[in-house]
C-alpha cells in the first residue's frame, strides 16, 4: 500500500467493500435528492459523469433507471467490480479522477458524492475546473464537500486507514464562484439529519451540499440560493 492520500484511500475503500455496500445502503442522505433535482433540470436520457460511484448503487443505478447515459468512475477497482455487477450498462472507469481525460462539453451532467474531500486540496480547484471545462454550457453538477478548514485529516473508516483534506464553507464557495459556476443551491447539513450513533464513520460530520451550473455564455447571470 502506497502511504500517499490517493493509496490510502485506494487501499481502504478496495477493503471495505462488502461493510460499505451495506453501510451506503442503510445511510440516510441527501445524495438522492440532488440526484434527482439534477435530473429534474436535465433533458431526457442526458450523459452524465458520475466521480465516486462506489459499489453502483444508490446512484448510479438511480441515474441509469432514469434513462441517463453515465459514464462512472472510481479509484477502487475492488468497489467497480461492485458497480458492473450491479450496472453493467453504464461504462465504468478504474483510476483517479484527476486523471480522467475527456472532450470538452461532454456531459450534461456530472455527480460527485463522497469523493472530491478524498483529494487532497491543494488538487481541489483543477479538479472542479476540469469539471466545469467537461460540462455543456448550462450543464449541472451535484457534488458535496467537506466544511473544515483542514489540508490533511487521517483517520479511520469501517476498519482503514483513511485521507480527507478540505476548505471551509466560504472558501469552498469563493472557489467555486471563480472557476464559473453559478450556485443554484448551497446548504451545510449534518450527517444522516444529526441522529447518528457515536460509532458510526459520519458521526458528528456536516456536508457542504451543492448544485452548480456551468453558465450558458460569459454574461449570463447568477443565481444563488442558499439553504
Amino acid at each position: 500500500m502506497s502511504d500517499t492520500p490517493e493509496g490510502i484511500v485506494e487501499y481502504g475503500y478496495d477493503n471495505i467493500t462488502e461493510w460499505y455496500l451495506q453501510w451506503v445502503k442503510s445511510q440516510k442522505s441527501p445524495r438522492e435528492r440532488y440526484t434527482k433535482m439534477l435530473l429534474d433540470k436535465l433533458q431526457p436520457s442526458p450523459s452524465i459523469l458520475e466521480l465516486g460511484c462506489g459499489p453502483g448503487v444508490p446512484i448510479l443505478r438511480m441515474l441509469l433507471d432514469q434513462g441517463a447515459q453515465v459514464v462512472a468512475n472510481d479509484l477502487s477497482s475492488k468497489q467497480i467490480e461492485l458497480a458492473k455487477a450491479r450496472c453493467p450498462e453504464a461504462k465504468l472507469v478504474t483510476g483517479s479522477m484527476t486523471t480522467l481525460t475527456f472532450e470538452p462539453m461532454s456531459f450534461h451532467g456530472v455527480i460527485s458524492f463522497y469523493a472530491l474531500f478524498h483529494l487532497p486540496r491543494s488538487q481541489l480547484k483543477a479538479m472542479l475546473t476540469t469539471i466545469y471545462d467537461w460540462l455543456k454550457p448550462g450543464g449541472v453538477f451535484v457534488f458535496n464537500l467537506a466544511t473544515v478548514d483542514e489540508e490533511e485529516i487521517h483517520g479511520e473508516f469501517l476498519g482503514y486507514g483513511m485521507f480527507w483534506s478540505s476548505y471551509s464553507v466560504d472558501q469552498n464557495r469563493a472557489m467555486l464562484t471563480e472557476i464559473g459556476f453559478d450556485i443554484l443551491q448551497m446548504e451545510v447539513l449534518h450527517a444522516n439529519d444529526g441522529t447518528l450513533e457515536e460509532g458510526d464513520p459520519d458521526y458528528d460530520s456536516e456536508f457542504m451540499w451543492v448544485m452548480a451550473r456551468k453558465k450558458e455564455s460569459p454574461d449570463d447571470p447568477s443565481s444563488v440560493q442558499a439553504v
